[in-house]
């Protein structure tokens, strides 16, 4: 694939990628203590609902899913999915789960269980949903309610040994490590927005600048957000996110057809400000785990390096082909290329917009 191919086939790739079936992530609380093991589970609607073959009677709705207590033939295949995609061992022997209750839960739908006490160490596997390749399952094991571990599952990874009475520090922040470098890869509205911003180029140490004021902007409202300290509606977020694509697109292109003046590059202005914004974007993941106080710090602090390495990470990719580009390319080709980039950038992000705002 040539350069010019590339340069465009990045967005064009992320629009399609923007279509398809959204991130969700489960929670599983698993308590453990010397009489019992106690499960409390937590499944979005959405990826039940997009689930195939669907284990629900023909008609189930988000509505339907909402309703409580849940109608029997409901319940009934929801508690056979989850005793069998989620499995409990200790000692090699299989623990046998007993669903006692399944509720709504808003967006969600709750499972409470129980199984025979953990009497060794706690083997978990679970792949809630084995087709959906974006799902993630959180789960969080307590012995006598002190945390003992955290992990990320998905359909690549889908189980853990808990083999102490702790999980080593080390495993802990190198779980949150990489799914901040995962989130960034997987979100394409960040991606977008990151490359809208070094699109123009320019001196290294304008754009150090740019990166360094999204980078400070997203990690203060990240950690608000996580702390409860300040919280958005969601799809104010998300649609801010999609506007602020658009906006620094449409910047490029007037910088580009040469109508903008000399003054300030409002490039750090506007990784600032819609930095503050794409930190509660990143927080949403971080919400859905629901993380206790004693391993909020740790797991936070892990998160937003990650995020930042992966954003690093992107810019390393992006920034060698848009040298490469001005370099090796005739200015005409370069201008031309770069115009159709940014263009569709601003087509992206006011698709982005467009369905946000809407609820599309």
């Amino acid at each position: 694939m040539t350069l010019a191919r590339r340069l465009i086939a990045v967005p064009l790739a992320l629009t399609c990628w923007a279509g398809a079936h959204e991130i969700t992530f489960s929670r599983v609380d698993i308590h453990l203590d010397s009489t019992s093991t106690r499960i409390t589970a937590t499944l979005p609607v959405a990826a039940l609902l997009h689930e195939q073959p669907s284990p629900l009677p023909t008609g189930t709705s988000e509505v339907t899913l909402s309703q409580n207590p849940l109608p029997q033939d409901i319940q009934a295949p929801l508690r056979s999915l989850l005793t069998a995609r989620l499995r409990l061992w200790t000692d090699a022997q299989a623990l046998p789960i007993e669903v006692q209750a399944v509720e709504a839960a808003g967006q969600d739908v709750r499972f409470t269980a129980t199984a025979p006490t953990v009497t060794g160490p706690l083997r978990v596997e679970t792949n809630l949903f084995p087709e959906d390749t974006l799902h993630k399952a959180f789960v969080s094991v307590y012995r006598d309610d002190a945390l003992a571990g955290q992990y990320a599952l998905d359909r690549q990874d889908t189980s853990f040994t808990l083999a102490g009475q702790a999980r080593p520090l080390g495993e802990v922040i190198l779980t949150f490590f990489r799914e901040g470098v995962r989130h960034i890869f997987i979100g394409p509205d960040h991606i977008l927005f990151v490359l809208a911003l070094i699109l123009l180029g320019g001196r290294i140490g304008t754009q150090v600048k740019v990166i360094t004021a999204f980078t400070v902007a997203h990690s203060v409202t990240l950690v608000l957000a996580t702390l409860g300290l300040m919280v958005l509606p969601s799809r104010l977020v998300e649609s801010v996110i999609a506007l602020s694509i658009v906006v620094v697109g449409l910047h490029d292109l007037r910088q580009l057809r040469g109508g903008a003046g000399h003054g300030r590059d409002p490039r750090v202005l506007f990784a600032f400000g819609f930095g503050l914004v794409h930190g509660f974007g990143f927080a949403s993941v971080l919400s859905e785990l629901e993380l206790p106080r004693e391993a909020l710090g740790w797991s936070l602090a892990a998160f937003n390096v990650g995020v930042e390495v992966g954003q690093v990470l992107i810019v390393l990719l992006a920034a060698p082909l848009l040298l490469s580009l001005r370099r090796l390319a005739p200015p005409r080709v370069t201008q031309a290329l770069l115009l159709m980039t940014a263009g569709v950038v601003v087509l992206t992000g006011s698709v982005w917009f467009t369905q946000r705002a809407l609820g599309l």
